[in-house]
């Protein structure tokens, strides 16, 4: 052998028992999947999620929670033309301006009053929205919620007239 074919028949056991090491080193156990969440748990993380946006007049966190599969009906009276449908960019637009012309001074989930059905897709919850100004003593609200991909979002937000 001569002495540059030395120097590669070294490198090449070098490599070849570097790869021996990493394939015979231990490795760390892999991360046990995460528990699966329950539909319930899931709407209940949902509605929570939804008080903290109202709470907030956060109207971009607001819109994590409408439907991306379509628009959402809409039945408030103090927006013009509705009934009506919106997507969600639309919608963040409208619920931006509802917050910024009255804050909220509270918004919650009736406790007790929102269910669904352990096989249905679909869930109602209903709430109450006080606005800031004394008059406002609050306002019913029914959310409709929907099963999408293992989460649950707005569909439908009506207030009785």
């Amino acid at each position: 052998m001569r002495k540059g074919e030395t120097i590669i028949a070294g490198v090449t056991m070098s490599v070849c028992a570097l790869l021996v090491a990493l394939c015979l080193a231990p490795r760390p156990a892999a991360a046990a999947p995460a528990p699966a969440v329950s539909r319930q748990e899931a709407l209940a993380a949902r509605l929570r999620h939804i008080e903290s946006a109202f709470q907030q007049d956060d109207a971009a966190a607001l819109r994590d929670s409408f439907t991306a599969r379509g628009k959402l009906r809409l039945d408030l009276p103090q927006v013009p033309g509705c009934p009506a449908s919106y997507g969600a960019g639309q919608l963040q637009v409208i619920f931006g301006q509802l917050f910024a012309a009255a804050r909220t001074r509270a918004f919650a989930f009736v406790e007790g009053e929102s269910d669904g059905a352990a096989g249905d897709e679909t869930a109602f919850a209903r709430a109450t929205w006080a606005r800031a100004g004394a008059a406002d003593p609050g306002q019913p609200l029914t959310f409709t919620l929907r099963e999408e991909d293992g989460d649950w979002r707005i569909h439908e937000i009506l207030a009785p007239r």
